[in-house]
């Protein structure tokens, strides 16, 4: 118990304290995880004037959601099982729909987000796609430094995450370090070190406290996983972008567990395919650039890890990592492969270029969130079937 002093006199110290909270906290309390289709109602009515339709999303049961498997087209059909494929196979059978549609009826289409979450939806499975296809087109909108007012509650119903109570946050915490401890405080100072918007909001405290208490929620849950390296780097959009640690907690608990498991076990076994299908992808829409890259010995494991494992949060900016989050949790989090497939595509030139192309792939370009979605976008199209469905499944 000693050794566990300092650690919980940091977390007395630094744990938010709010007066009232959903389900009536403790008085020393923290904010979420659940489900894709959460069959909780978030309480959050007085924090966003536009909650309507936010309510009405997270508060249908996970088997409503099962909508997408029949309302949705998609060129491929999946085998693997419902349960395991729902939350990628709804946005990727979404992202091949709009990769093929020119445009939606616009007589449909609200005009903006703010519009179509202001009100009760008619239909579930119409006010999602038009949601997505509204982050497709028009992107959420946000400032210069990626504050947005309403991003937190978009992920939330993307992921389907309904509001945990503060204590149990503040329980996982208390339970002081988890074997992952020190692992942890190896990674957390390095994380988006260059990035003074990052550094300005997140304390390093923060990260420490959400990884530590994540590890603890595996442990409880019998998840076969482990602290790994990057994780630190995953957690900081989240930390960024909610309103409180314990909200970017439940996102990021959920995110991990549903959209990539295979990243974080003790094999890493979901990155290694990823890498794997970077090449495979790149093989498919650019053979050029791919025999150049091959002649000179270069593999996605040699150039791409980071970005694979991360999820292209490794790249700055930190405000076009958010843009580009928006797409990964609307679509899918494995599109984020060709989402790296799309940024060699648009350092093509310069790779053919260059005698050396690795000194260029060391530190990729700063991200372009639309450009690069755009060329992802137009990739869907051009991976066939049975490839696609490998990137569906590769993080699981």
């Amino acid at each position: 118990m000693a050794s566990n002093q300092p650690y919980l006199r940091r977390v007395r110290k630094y744990v938010p304290q709010p007066g009232v909270d959903d389900d009536e906290p403790p008085k020393n309390a923290v904010p979420t995880t659940n489900a894709r289709m959460a069959t909780r109602a978030p309480q959050v009515q007085h924090h966003l004037p536009t909650s309507r339709m936010y309510k009405h999303l997270r508060s249908r049961s996970q088997s409503q959601a099962n909508f997408s498997e029949h309302t949705i087209n998609h060129t491929h059909s999946h085998s693997h099982s419902h349960s395991q494929s729902q939350s990628s196979s709804m946005g990727s059978r979404y992202a091949r729909k709009a990769a093929s549609t020119a445009q939606l009826s616009q007589q449909q289409q609200p005009t903006t987000i703010e519009s179509l979450i202001s009100k009760p939806p008619a239909s579930l499975t119409e006010a999602l796609q038009d949601l997505r296809h509204l982050i497709l087109t028009q992107g959420v909108a946000a400032d210069a430094e990626g504050n947005s007012a309403l991003r937190i509650y978009i992920w939330s119903i993307l992921l389907g995450v309904a509001p945990m109570r503060t204590n149990e946050y503040v329980t996982l915490v208390r339970r002081g370090a988890s074997s992952s401890y020190s692992k942890i405080r190896n990674d957390t100072f390095r994380t988006l070190a260059t990035d003074p918007l990052f550094r300005r909001r997140v304390s390093e405290s923060s990260i420490i406290r959400l990884l530590n208490a994540f590890q603890w929620k595996m442990k409880d849950t019998g998840v076969d996983a482990q602290y790994v390296q990057g994780m630190n780097v995953i957690a900081a959009p989240f930390l960024y972008a909610a309103r409180s640690e314990v909200e970017a907690f439940s996102l990021f608990a959920v995110f991990i567990q549903r959209e990539c498991p295979g990243y974080v076990r003790p094999t890493m076994e979901g990155v290694h395919s990823g890498l794997k299908l970077v090449d495979q992808c790149l093989e498919t829409v650019d053979l050029k650039l791919f025999a150049h890259l091959q002649t000179k010995f270069l593999t996605a494991e040699l150039y791409a890890f980071p970005s694979v494992l991360t999820l292209s949060a490794c790249t700055p900016p930190l405000p076009e990592v958010l843009k580009l989050w928006d797409f990964l949790l609307a679509y899918g989090a494995h599109l984020n492969i060709l989402c790296v497939v799309a940024q060699l595509l648009l350092m093509r030139d310069e790779l053919l270029a260059a005698q050396s192309p690795m000194k260029l792939l060391r530190q990729f370009p700063p991200l372009n969130a639309k450009k690069i979605i755009e060329t992802a976008v137009r990739l869907v199209k051009r991976i066939p079937a049975e490839l696609f469905d490998q990137l569906v499944d590769h993080a699981r």
